[in-house]
């Protein structure tokens, strides 16, 4: 099978939003191709995975994948700034979007939902100083958080940022980027989220896989609590724009159909997916089983997915503007989805 796909490292991402996102394809002029931006990391396998098998190859057009660093807000940016067509990214970047940009924003397919998917792990020293997590309840833990004005490492406008918000609102633990509160968010980024924490310039990671189990490994970190404690599903998203999507309509249903492919065979055959996974992301097969263990691959999207994203819009205060009308009219393929299915 001849090789189709392309893939383009990104590095820093100027941010140029061609004409308010209006532009019909910013970059590579009227050719059919298609561009996908993502991270190498949790939540993304389902790209991995397509990738690895060659589902993308199997389509009668080239796409082009491009890796970024960090967050999915890092994949939205770089869509957003038109060096890719679509981004894949957490709940929180999509509703982030579509706060921003409103109907110039489509959200293509869920393809996977999730519980415990992110991660909050302190300081070994911290342990029996300050924080015992040995037959504690979650409140119990958070209890202990009030009044230490511990530094938390998070990755602004991330997912991660929404869900470790909405931990601390269900537990009463106060939150700020300054002194004053139970805890004080310190904004960091993927490439420095887990140096600092092995520098201990935080106290502690919130983060998505793998930078909690890479700290956990590397710097002797204790895992004390994550999004499961309050039961919260996370779900992971394709947003492309209105301009880009109208553009390139079949593209980008046919690229739908291969991830949906890439789902069906993580379902069907869940450790050979566990042991590509694990070697392209450069972790343990245990880190990867354990992610895959909170996961439920498909392509969907449904009530479920516009649950999941408008509670991180209630969360960020942005439900006056993202409302759940908002979310569930943003996909056009609900039925094209339906059909795959049939």
């Amino acid at each position: 099978m001849e090789k189709k796909t392309k893939l383009l490292a990104l590095g820093a991402v100027v941010i140029i939003i061609a004409a308010a996102l209006g532009a019909a394809y910013v970059m590579g002029g009227e050719d059919d191709s298609l561009s996908v931006v993502y991270l190498n990391k949790s939540s993304y396998e389902a790209l991995i995975v397509a990738d690895k098998k060659g589902f993308f190859d199997e389509l009668d057009f080239e796409v082009t994948k491009h890796l970024v660093t960090g967050s999915g807000q890092d994949a939205v940016n770089a869509m957003i700034a038109g060096s890719a067509d679509i981004a894949a990214t957490g709940e929180g970047p999509a509703v982030n979007a579509l706060n921003k940009y409103g109907d110039k924003i489509v959200v293509l397919c869920s393809y996977d939902i999730n519980t415990g998917g992110h991660v909050w792990v302190a300081q070994k020293t911290l342990i029996g100083n300050g924080i015992d997590v040995d037959g504690k309840e979650p409140q119990e833990i958070a209890d202990q958080l009030k009044g230490s004005e511990y530094k938390v490492g998070v990755i602004q406008g991330s997912s991660t940022e929404a869900m470790f918000k909405r931990w601390c609102d269900n537990f009463n633990v106060t939150y700020n980027t300054t002194a004053g509160s139970d805890l004080q968010l310190k904004y960091l980024t993927g490439s420095t989220l887990v140096s600092s924490f092995a520098a201990k310039e935080i106290d502690i990671l919130a983060g998505s896989q793998p930078y909690p189990a890479t700290v956990m490994e590397s710097a002797g970190g204790v895992k004390i609590g994550s999004s499961e404690d309050i039961g919260v599903y996370s779900t992971c998203v394709l947003v492309t724009t209105k301009a880009m999507y109208d553009n390139k309509t079949e593209q980008m249903k046919s690229f739908v159909a291969a991830l949906k492919m890439s789902t069906d065979y993580m379902n069907d055959d869940r450790e050979e997916c566990i042991d590509i996974c694990a070697s392209s992301i450069e972790w343990s097969k245990a880190a990867q089983a354990a992610s895959f263990a909170g996961s439920t691959p498909k392509v969907a999207f449904n009530d479920t997915v516009v649950d999941i994203m408008y509670g991180v819009s209630k969360g960020k205060k942005f439900d006056a503007t993202v409302t759940r009308d908002m979310i569930n009219n943003s996909c056009p393929l609900k039925g094209y989805i339906d059909e795959l299915y049939a």
